[in-house]
């Protein structure tokens, strides 16, 4: 089975750079490319066909679409409104469909806040004079609109470095041979697909249980949570998020309908997952509360914060001499969870522990929070754990028995836990 979520691509630039031809020549040359046709108010032109080179409609329309949430990303440019289906989107990369986008730079930063694992392609001639000549061109504007076309370019190259990728289209032949290799090479990167199934068959033994999760609900939660001192600093710890970002995946490429709540990390999100970011405990446990009742599995793979200020200063705190600070306890998520929630989905929890008694305080936890299983990693353990790619440690269940996994890659990892879960609840021991 191969869950692999599609990739959404987007070329943006200024007008008349070439995007929409290259957009055009991604879909023509890969079957498993969609191009989105966008919605506009502006006229139909020339040989432009509704349906296939853009949605036409009336600017009343158009805003009220906004108003309902239609968009993805919506923006005026030059007058006109222009904006991209959010629910078409979304139900193409969820069955596993390559979108391709070719919109203005507004949109394309709008796609990139909203879908951050979206690969963003700048196009860009390889002059002005190039830029404005394939403007007068084209004989679909006259010199003022040329003028202010140009204009807007200046400014849209501002946000070069917000982009992923740059292609110079000097030569259109050799333009169209870098989109295909970025777009061959993004669907070839371990983020962007499911885990290599050829891996599993070395110990087919230790997957099993995958099977569990097809079609199941499972949030899993990520990173370092936040709290804040002042406007501009904060107390957090060092977790980069990578363990539960891969957790998220595996039990993506498992088949369940993954939940992603994630604090700031520092990767990017996972795609083909629904992701909910959050800043303190405090905003995840009111996440979590919402949501718990509905899930199958509840991963509680973040790093939270375990204390916070007691005050926070507005603005930034000046610098003077010796500054005190007072903290507090900041809640237990899966205690008050445990506590107050009547339905409460099985539990699946890490520990990171240091010294020689680690796996019996991560067991005391376990007992501790009602979970129907932890993972215990050390924390003492030099190039495992936080801000590392590999971990190590045992998965403990509750009727006492374990699963040892060496230290190899995080996202091998998950994939072990995320089949080790399912056998010891395809047992009925649910918790």
């Amino acid at each position: 089975m191969n869950n692999s979520p599609g990739q959404l691509i987007v070329l943006a630039g200024p007008s008349g750079a070439g995007k929409t031809t290259l957009a055009h020549h991604l879909v023509e040359t890969f079957s498993s490319a969609a191009f989105s046709v966008s919605t506009t108010t502006r006229p139909l032109r020339g040989s432009e066909i509704e349906g296939e080179d853009y949605f036409f409609a009336g600017r009343e329309e158009f805003l009220e679409r906004i108003e309902n949430g239609y968009f993805l990303e919506y923006a005026e440019v030059h007058g006109h409104l222009y904006g991209t289906s959010r629910d078409w989107v979304r139900k193409e990369l969820s069955s596993g469909g390559n979108v391709i986008l070719d919109i203005d730079v507004q949109g394309a930063l709008q796609i990139k806040e909203a879908l951050p694992a979206s690969i963003l392609i700048f196009i860009l001639t390889p002059s002005p004079d190039v830029l404005s000549r394939r403007l007068l061109s084209r004989n679909t504007d006259d010199p003022d609109v040329v003028r202010r076309r140009m204009e807007v370019a200046a400014w849209e190259i501002s946000w070069i470095g917000s982009f992923d990728y740059y292609v110079c289209n000097r030569y259109l032949e050799d333009s169209m041979m870098q989109v295909e290799s970025i777009f061959r090479g993004e669907r070839l990167r371990i983020v962007n697909t499911s885990f290599p199934p050829e891996v599993r068959t070395f110990t087919p033994d230790r997957f099993s249980g995958r099977e569990h999760w097809n079609g199941k609900r499972v949030i899993v939660t990520s990173g370092p949570t936040r709290e804040a001192l002042d406007s501009v600093r904060f107390i957090s710890n060092r977790s980069s998020g990578l363990m539960g970002f891969s957790m998220a995946m595996a039990f993506r490429d498992a088949g369940a309908d993954v939940l992603f709540v994630t604090g700031s990390a520092c990767i990017s999100r996972p795609s083909g997952v629904d992701t909910i970011p959050v800043e303190t405990a405090e905003e995840m446990h009111e996440i979590l509360v919402r949501e718990v009742e509905k899930t199958d599995l509840l991963v509680m793979a973040a790093a939270v914060s375990d204390f916070r200020p007691s005050t926070f200063h507005e603005g930034k705190t000046e610098r003077s001499g010796i500054i005190r600070l007072e903290l507090e306890a900041t809640p237990d998520i899966l205690e008050e969870l445990d506590r107050t929630i009547d339905c409460m989905c099985p539990v699946m929890a890490f520990s990171l522990e240091f010294g020689p008694d680690g796996e019996k305080r991560a067991i005391e936890k376990m007992k501790r929070k009602g979970t129907a299983a932890i993972f215990y990693n050390p924390g003492d353990v030099q190039g495992a754990g936080m801000e590392a790619s590999s971990n190590q440690g045992k998965l403990f269940f509750t009727d006492g028995s374990y699963v040892e996994v060496k230290r190899s890659s995080k996202r091998y990892i998950a994939e072990l836990l995320v089949a080790a879960m399912g056998r010891y609840l395809m047992k009925g021991n649910e918790s």
